[in-house]
């Protein structure tokens, strides 16, 4: 019998794990959680069930499995926000990977991970909780991603690389191996990155150079 999961939120990233979650032997989706919507509306054939409001009301009903399905774009606070509320109010958040991913031997996957289609991880890696490698993404060997980071389409992150809490690798974005990413940092679409990258800090461009 599959467990029943609600999601918080519901634009793209929502409907892509709506996807994803039907293709899981594990969950069935009771309803989307978003303040945006009104009861009732539907989303890829979901029911909205209310707003952050009612989340309490439907954990003490039996609703154990939540999962942050609200993407990010430059700034992942609002997935930490929501990350940490849930879990304050007692909700198990489970990893979630597509049957298209790759995922190799002893990688560890952390509370609420989601894994995309076509999203590789090599050995020796860890992806830390509320984290969302996105489509097509590679995540070389021995890389250690923190928590509330977005590794967004078809970045690539080296070998031996540490991409610090809450940082966000932009579309295409090349990390070459060893390389730190501090806490916070954003690295811009398409950059290439040589050097580590300092905690609260933007680069862009190839090779990758600080935003003034």
């Amino acid at each position: 019998m599959k467990e029943k999961i609600i999601l918080i939120g519901a634009g793209g990233h929502a409907r892509v794990l709506i996807d994803l979650i039907s293709l899981s032997e594990l969950y069935e989706i009771a309803g989307i959680i978003d303040p945006q919507l009104k009861v009732g509306e539907m989303v890829s054939g979901i029911t909205v069930l209310g707003n952050d409001d009612v989340l309490g009301k439907l954990y003490s009903h039996g609703l154990n499995y939540a999962i942050i399905a609200v993407g990010s774009i430059k700034d992942n606070f609002k997935r930490k926000v929501l990350y940490e509320r849930i879990k304050e109010i007692g909700f198990s958040v489970p990893f979630l990977f597509h049957p298209k991913a790759i995922i190799a031997g002893n990688v560890q996957l952390l509370e609420g991970a989601q894994i995309m289609a076509g999203a590789i991880i090599q050995v020796n890696s860890t992806i830390g909780e509320n984290t969302i490698i996105n489509t097509g993404a590679i995540v070389e060997h021995d890389c250690q991603i923190g928590m509330h980071v977005h590794i967004c389409p078809g970045a690539t992150i080296s070998g031996g690389c540490n991409i610090g809490a809450g940082a966000f690798i932009g579309a295409g974005a090349t990390v070459i191996q060893g390389l730190s990413i501090g806490n916070n940092s954003v690295v811009a679409a398409g950059a290439v990155v040589i050097n580590d990258v300092p905690d609260n800090t933007g680069v862009i461009g190839v090779p990758a150079k600080i935003v003034a």
